[in-house]
């Protein structure tokens, strides 16, 4: 129990740190920016995040799709590290978007996983309109360790 604790606790910092630049190439960074952690837990994350100028937009303002999947992919290996202490690459990445959303609009990400099928782990991700609590997307990721041995990585000083 402690030692989850100190993990979640680890991860936490981590997630802090990447909402504020602090680490992760360039790419990562700006998908990152701005990610306010509402709630981690193990198999389960909850945050807020602004569309703000630095990420992708398309010409008419809009958050662009990409730009969207980018952190769903992100946010899904935070929710596969918390039940492992591994890091995770995406095996599989399915979005279905549903609605558009403008720079500076707030949205809501719950992030949770499904299923465990031997070492691979199933992550929803679920972003909406913090306000009007519309969903805006719904991606559904099959994560696998990036490592074969048992032992937890240290977070990319990258």
């Amino acid at each position: 129990m402690e030692e989850t604790k100190a993990e979640l606790e680890r991860l936490e910092k981590w997630i802090r740190k990447l909402s504020k630049g602090e680490v992760a190439n360039k790419v990562g960074v700006e998908a990152n920016k701005g990610v306010t952690l509402v709630k981690l837990d193990k198999g389960f994350v909850l945050c807020d995040f602004i569309v703000h100028n630095g990420v992708v937009s398309d010409e008419s303002g809009k958050w662009h799709e990409g730009a969207m999947m980018t952190l769903i992919d992100e946010i899904s290996s935070w929710v596969a590290f918390s039940l492992t202490s591994l890091h995770h690459i995406t095996v599989s990445l399915t979005v279905s978007f549903y609605s558009n959303l403008y720079l500076q609009e707030v949205v809501e990400i719950e992030a949770k996983a499904i299923a465990k099928k031997g070492r691979m782990t199933s992550v929803t991700v679920e972003v909406r309109d913090k306000h009007r609590r519309q969903p805006l997307a719904l991606g559904v990721i099959w994560m696998a360790p990036a490592s074969n041995n048992n032992k937890p990585l240290l977070p990319s000083k990258l």
